[in-house]
């Protein structure tokens, strides 16, 4: 935080977390929700041999997803 404060450029100010305001997690309820869908989604490719749903396919295309 300091160096971002006085500018200074090295390895930890120049990573994408640290350039890129983070996409905001919606509000209640709709959090839970996606937090719900998100379990359930996951319990499901793993009973599924990790065959993804739509849902974990759209979070893995905006780059949230669980895939490693």
């Amino acid at each position: 935080m300091l160096d971002l404060l006085d500018e200074i450029e090295n390895e930890a100010t120049s990573l994408q977390m640290v350039k890129h305001k983070p996409i905001p997690f919606p509000p209640e309820p709709f959090r839970f929700l996606f937090i719900r869908l998100t379990q359930w989604s996951i319990t499901r490719a793993d009973k599924n041999k990790g065959k993804r749903n739509l849902w974990l396919k759209l979070l893995d295309r905006i780059g949230l997803g669980f895939g490693s």
